[in-house]
């Protein structure tokens, strides 16, 4: 049996901002790095075999901070960042209401399909995150693999993984730290937990 543990970074400068953050660099605040020691002590006992972690310092550095105690060499793997928000980075989304009036409308219309001006649709982004997940997932069928991303990477590959599509991708609310576990087994996948 292979067991997935997801955890979402903990908080970031720019999730304290409400400011659209995918690609940039954004630190964790002083709550964020309190998430990410306590969820280091919720997994301390775990027997972790791979952490993968999105390469953005957000991740990193809670992957670190949980590696603390397992001492694994971290993966970075990019294909796991967040939606690249393009233009709309470091913007609130009243900002982007204000400045991009006619793309806000658009991505209403559309949020699957419409291209963020300067960055990608959320299409691209699901697809280019479930392609790595099934890499992750065909080459190691058994033990525990820590993987800790973002919101919209997590909230895609249940979406895909549990609904076998892109449409129940607003279904699933995943916070800071929030411990989610998938196990795979011949194939067949359960989800165990979401936000522990």
């Amino acid at each position: 049996m292979l067991e997935i543990i997801f955890v979402r970074h903990g908080e970031s400068e720019m999730n304290r901002n409400n400011m659209y953050c995918g690609w940039t660099n954004s630190s964790l605040t002083e709550k964020g790095l309190r998430q990410a020691e306590r969820v280091s002590e919720k997994l301390a006992d775990e027997a972790i075999d791979l952490i993968i972690s999105s390469d953005l310092d957000r991740c990193f550095k809670t992957a670190a901070i949980i590696n603390r105690l397992h001492r694994k060499t971290i993966i970075k793997e990019t294909a796991l960042r967040e939606l690249n928000f393009g233009a709309w980075e470091g913007l609130t989304y009243h900002e982007i209401c204000r400045d991009f009036p006619q793309e806000i409308k658009k991505w209403q219309e559309d949020f699957i399909n419409f291209k963020i001006p300067e960055g990608e649709s959320l299409l691209k982004m699901h697809k280019r995150v479930n392609k790595a997940f099934g890499r992750i997932i065909n080459e190691h069928k058994e033990g525990k693999i820590l993987i800790v991303s973002h919101s919209g990477v997590i909230r895609s590959i249940l979406t895909q993984q549990l609904l076998g599509s892109i449409d129940g991708y607003w279904k699933f609310k995943i916070k800071n730290c929030g411990i989610t576990r998938m196990e795979i087994m011949d194939n067949f996948l359960v989800l165990v937990g979401m936000n522990q």
